[in-house]
């Protein structure tokens, strides 16, 4: 079975390298070295974006601040994947969209 994933990218946290995945149950960061994270779809509580340079922007999700290309892009899909998930009755509340 092919993992499948919403929006996929290169971007840098905590001075850190690596992959930022976003699927349908967590937001994953993978870096090249050191520890990532996995912030579960239904603990997100807080997200939005800044746009910093030309090319790369800042999201913010539960205060984790992430540097990736088109932020705007990544915060819209968490938007539509809780909105889904809140129609749905998977979560209980929405906040920071």
């Amino acid at each position: 079975m092919q993992n499948s994933y919403i929006r996929m990218d290169l971007a840098i946290y905590d001075g850190m390298k690596g992959t930022l995945k976003l699927t349908d149950k967590s937001l994953d960061f993978v870096p090249k070295k050191g520890k990532g994270f996995t912030i579960p779809v239904g603990d997100i509580k807080k997200h939005s974006f800044i746009k910093t340079a030309l090319t790369t922007s800042t999201l913010y999700v539960n205060e984790v601040e992430i540097t990736v290309c088109r932020a705007h892009l990544w915060s819209a899909d968490i938007s539509r994947l809780l909105q889904f998930k809140y129609e749905n009755g998977y979560t209980k509340e929405i906040e920071g969209s």
